[in-house]
């Protein structure tokens, strides 16, 4: 679904501040006024101080910080340790603004000042979505109808105890009928490496796409409920290091199918109306990306395992697997390349509601590619045209904003991927078992909080145009 939230949009742009190294090739200013010490080989940290953490525990926030009061600091390595320290208290989105200062106390020590100003932590959202998989999906495969739209309310909570922990809870209507809610708290132990999350989703569909024809979505309309979902889960987190996590999670799934999907689709689903199923789930994620919300530099690695029923309603017995890595370079005179692979394997004889589809690739929006396996790689090349930081004067109203800043990014890309079909897909679906491919050219704005608004143009090897527009990261 594509979503636009209109409270968090007006949030975003008139009460958050981000840090003011925006362009990651530069490096992030410590604001210090004093030099350290050339003769000194060590310096020893006296004292961490924090400011600003109204809300936020200071051992949450020291918990970030792979420098401890006691430790060493090589003296040529003091100023890049600070900026790596500096980059993790603003990837944990807690903060609009991170400031750290370093006071010599005398040839040996140093003091960390830690100036924080924090977020605003209880957002009410105004929802008003598309139903569909995306904006050209919408455009083009619905002629862009606002009845497809959901609309709705919600309210997040992401520091309710000071401790990093999200509450969450909203509502949708229209197109789909859902009510959400979750709780994350991220420390539950002492060590502070593990954490809980807890979910629960209720979802009614009296619109379903219960087939696809030439890879386009087909729909059903009825007066009544055409199939509901109760899911509730528990996930289990843990932090092996600042950049290690691995995530087990437990999962139950209750399908309520309407005899109609079925005369639709003999294979959308089992012979059974009411299906009940126990999932389990891992999945492992290597995070080294410089700003996650738009990274430069860096890679990422995520590995998730899940498998769908364990024998005990024995309804449904799915396996997935799916790799994902990402790598970002920074180039000279403010170039960067990226590359994305991915991949996944599952279960070959699966129902219509179980199908697997493919990752996106740029210049394939409008289809929906279904298959048990899939190779995808997008590579893209940017260069920034355009970065400014625009500075003004504070005032009460929105006391937060002191910069804002701006970047254009110009790019170029080129993704392929194959995808191996389903055995009970119908013949109309020529995506398949075939090597298919884009390229292009767009554009990237990148404003606070790293938020990015992207355009794309792109030809297919269909020999067709196709033209997108995107709000956040897509990586």
């Amino acid at each position: 679904m594509i979503k636009i939230n209109l409270f968090c949009v007006f949030i975003i742009l008139f009460q958050i501040n981000i840090y003011r190294s925006f362009g990651i090739n530069d490096t992030i200013p410590i604001n210090n006024n004093i030099k350290l010490d050339p003769s000194t080989e060590f310096y020893l940290i006296k004292k961490i101080k924090v400011e600003g953490n109204k809300r936020t525990k200071r051992d949450i926030i020291i918990r970030e910080l792979s420098i401890n009061e006691g430790d060493k600091l090589n003296k040529s390595k003091t100023i890049e340790i600070i900026e790596e320290e500096k980059r993790k208290l603003v990837n944990t989105n807690l903060f609009n603004e991170v400031e750290i200062k370093i006071k010599l106390v005398n040839n040996d020590e140093i003091e960390i000042l830690i100036n924080l100003v924090e977020s605003l932590y209880v957002l009410p959202s105004i929802i008003f979505e598309l139903s569909d998989r995306n904006f050209n999906d919408w455009w083009e495969n619905f002629n862009h109808d606002l009845s497809r739209i959901n609309y709705g309310a919600g309210l997040m909570h992401y520091n309710l105890s000071g401790r990093a922990d999200v509450l969450e809870f909203s509502f949708r209507g229209g197109f789909i009928r859902e009510l959400y809610s979750s709780y994350y708290i991220p420390y539950i132990s002492k060590k502070q490496k593990g954490g809980l999350e807890f979910d629960f989703n209720l979802i009614d569909y009296d619109h379903l796409n219960f087939e696809t024809n030439n890879h386009i979505p087909v729909f059903y309309k009825s007066k009544n409920s055409l199939q509901k979902e109760i899911i509730s889960s528990i996930e289990y987190s843990h932090r092996e290091s600042f950049y290690n996590y691995h995530y087990f999670i437990i999962e139950h799934n209750n399908f309520e199918i309407n005899d109609t999907l079925k005369a639709l689709n003999e294979k959308y689903f089992f012979d059974s109306n009411m299906i009940n199923s126990l999932n389990i789930g891992y999945e492992f994620d290597r995070d080294f990306r410089d700003i996650k919300n738009y990274p430069l530099n860096g890679f990422r690695l995520n590995i998730q395992i899940k498998k769908n029923g364990l024998g005990i309603f024995d309804d449904i017995n799915k396996w997935k697997t799916k790799i994902y890595y990402s790598n970002y370079f920074s180039l000279k005179n403010k170039t960067y390349f990226s590359f994305n692979f991915s991949s996944l394997y599952s279960s070959k004889n699966q129902p219509f509601l179980l199908y697997e589809s493919l990752d996106k690739i740029r210049g394939f929006e409008k289809y929906l590619i279904n298959g048990y396996s899939y190779l995808t790689s997008r590579n893209t090349l940017k260069r920034n045209i355009f970065s400014k930081t625009y500075s003004r004067d504070n005032n009460k109203f929105i006391k937060r904003v002191k910069n804002v800043p701006l970047s254009v990014y110009f790019k170029m890309f080129y993704d392929s991927g194959y995808i191996w079909k389903y055995k009970n897909q119908n013949n109309t679906n020529f995506l398949n078992n075939k090597y298919i491919y884009s390229y292009g050219i767009g554009f990237d704005l990148v404003t606070l909080k790293n938020i990015s608004f992207s355009s794309e143009l792109s030809r297919n090897s269909l020999n067709e145009f196709n033209l997108s527009f995107n709000l956040g990261a897509d990586f």
